[in-house]
Order: structure tokens, then sequence, then C-alpha cells
């Protein structure tokens, strides 16, 4: 799967959600809050490349990336069911 393609997944969950919210589903409501949280944490983990990494230290960093990604797809499966 390319990046791309995940995040074009990701917007059309979105406004998904987002028409559903509109049509009065209160349990959307509570997906969109849960997707924001798990885009938050996206964020922290990409900000993890310091300036000053190496070739090794940023291998390190992108296994225990890998790690956490892996969990937050399956929680990003979970909402969208």
């Amino acid at each position: 799967m390319k990046l791309e393609d995940m995040f074009d997944g990701i917007e059309e969950t979105i406004m998904d959600i987002l028409a559903r919210i509109d049509d009065g589903d209160e349990g959307a409501l509570e997906e969109l809050k849960k997707v924001k949280r798990y885009i938050a944490e996206l964020n922290d983990m990409l900000s993890v490349v310091d300036e000053g990494d190496d070739i090794e230290s940023i291998k390190s960093k992108f296994d225990e990336l890998s790690k956490k990604f892996d969990e937050f797809l399956m929680a990003v499966v979970k909402v969208v069911g």
C-alpha cells in the first residue's frame, strides 16, 4: 500500500463520518473524535526524526514506529469497521 493511498482512504473515511454527522448520526461524532486522536498520534510518531540523527538512529526509530503504526492501523480498522 502506498502512503498516498492510505491518506486518500483516511480522507474518504473522514468525509463519510462528516456526512453521517450531518445526517444526525450521533455515533459518527464519537468516531470522528477517535479519528482525531489517531491522527494526533500519527503526527507525534512522524515527528521523531531530529536534525542530528544518523542512519542507524533513524532506522531504530522507524522500526519502533513501524510497530506503533501497525497498532494505529488496527485501531483505525476497528473505528471504520
